[in-house]
């Protein structure tokens, strides 16, 4: 699992956080994000999110050999109101996140706890809820930003082979 770890890492960072530019989809009545990374080739890392405040999405990755991967996330930000009560915005929390997931590139959003030092009034925190489920090979993870101790966003991972 580890270069198909990588491949999440990288391919998130190169497509959600900031490297590629995201094409619009459409699944029935939903418009969504993809991005891919490198190419259509293997190794491979599609992302397909449908979301602004709240949603979900799902990346799909494939190594050289063939071993294929998912992770499924869920999730969002507090309604605008109430991070304007706080002093932020969508915006600022977004930018915040995207700093975060390049700055911890493979620590978070897979198989370790990841609690960085607080930054000013911002917390991330990504905690293993279930690294083995039952003997099953399914990992479910729960991120989240702080703002002033108060949670802001929220992210809920499944992550599994794809066999």
């Amino acid at each position: 699992m580890e270069e198909l770890d990588r491949l999440l890492a990288k391919g998130l960072g190169a497509g959600f956080a900031g490297e590629t530019t995201p094409k619009t989809i459409q699944r029935g009545s939903f418009e969504g994000k993809q991005s891919t990374y490198p190419s259509p080739e293997k190794p491979f890392y599609l992302d397909e999110w449908f979301a602004h405040q709240n949603g979900g999405g799902q990346e799909l990755v494939q190594d050289d050999e063939g071993k294929r991967a998912t992770r499924v996330y869920a999730g969002g930000n507090l309604p605008p109101e109430e991070l304007a009560e706080l002093g932020t915005t969508e915006d600022e929390v977004s930018v915040y996140l995207v700093r975060k997931i390049n700055g911890l590139g493979e620590k978070t959003r897979l198989r370790e706890n990841c609690h960085p030092e607080p930054d000013g009034n911002w917390q991330y925190s990504y905690e293993i809820l279930k690294p083995n489920v039952d003997g099953v090979a399914l990992t479910i993870g729960l991120e989240k930003i702080a703002f002033k101790q108060t949670t802001v966003f929220a992210h809920g991972f499944l992550l599994s082979p794809v066999e």
